[in-house]
Formats: structure tokens, C-alpha cells, sequence
């Protein structure tokens, strides 16, 4: 997956496919977890790319799936690979934020003497 996509987008991709899967099983959410010893709400974050998975995580997913097609499990364990990497913007640090700093609106600048501005 590129590398400039940002992971939320990676969490609920790889969420999508695991929902098809568990669907294609013919199971519900609460089975899923009911058989991996986790709570359903775990099951359905994971599903809906508001946490992060783990490559275990996939791993026990395809299990209990019974996926066997080894080119899938190894594509969905890269996706979970690259889910929990961070997006491009972080490698800038805090440069947005001193960069806008200066552009900020301030009664000064904008001959304003309202003292609540």
C-alpha cells in the first residue's frame, strides 16, 4: 500500500476485509470474539479502523476464518504491518504549527481593540 495514505484510511481498509471474511464465514461479531476470547466491541473496532491490529490480531482472525489461501493472509498481515505506521505528516514534527504561528490573527495585525479577540 503507498506509503502517503494515512493509516486511519490502512485501519479501515484492512477492517473492511476482515468484515468480508467474517461475513463470507457466516459469523457474527459476538462469535468471532466468543472464539478468540475477546470482547465483541474489540471485534467491531477492529472491523471499523477505530484501533489498531495487530498482526496476531490478523493472524487469529484468518484462523478462525479458516483462510487458507496463504497470499491473502500474507496481504493482510502487511496491511496490519502498514496500519500501525504513522502518517507522512508526523517526520515534519511541529513545523506546521510554528509555520502558521506567524499567520495568526492577533488585534495588532488587525487594528482591532476589542480586548476578547
Amino acid at each position: 500500500m503507498a506509503s502517503n495514505v494515512n493509516p486511519t484510511v490502512r485501519r479501515r481498509r484492512l477492517g473492511q476485509e476482515l468484515r468480508r471474511l467474517r461475513e463470507l464465514k457466516g459469523m457474527t461479531a459476538e462469535e468471532v470474539a466468543e472464539r478468540l476470547l475477546v470482547s465483541q466491541s474489540k471485534i467491531s473496532r477492529l472491523e471499523n479502523g477505530r484501533r489498531s491490529i495487530s498482526q496476531r490480531d490478523v493472524r487469529d482472525l484468518c484462523g478462525v476464518y479458516e483462510v487458507e489461501d496463504q497470499r491473502i493472509v500474507d496481504s493482510l498481515m502487511e496491511m496490519a504491518r502498514d496500519s500501525r505506521q504513522q502518517g507522512w505528516w508526523h517526520t515534519f514534527g511541529d513545523i506546521p504549527s510554528a509555520c502558521t504561528s506567524a499567520w495568526r490573527p492577533t488585534p495588532s495585525r488587525c487594528g482591532s481593540t476589542n480586548p476578547n479577540w
